[in-house]
């Protein structure tokens, strides 16, 4: 799967990550919403570090540059 994830969402994701994971390693919620926290938080980091996301991929948004080719001719003359 190619990396579907720009610079400054990685860094959101990242950072996102870290604090629902201290919040789930304090324990801020009872139960149950601290291991979904706690999954949320490993899922934002890893998807943060690789570059790719599954739901993204399923909605099929892109948010990474990706070069597009540079074209000398002008396509709408219609030559």
């Amino acid at each position: 799967m190619a990396k579907n994830l720009g610079g400054a969402d990685r860094v959101v994701r990242i950072i996102a990550g870290i604090v629902l994971a201290v919040l789930a390693y304090l324990g801020v919620l009872p139960g149950v919403a601290t291991i979904i926290m706690a999954v949320v938080a490993a899922y934002l980091i890893i998807s943060g570090l690789l570059g790719r996301c599954i739901f993204y991929k399923m909605a099929d948004v892109d948010t990474s540059i990706q070069e597009q080719p540079y074209s000398t001719t002008d396509d709408r003359a219609g030559f």
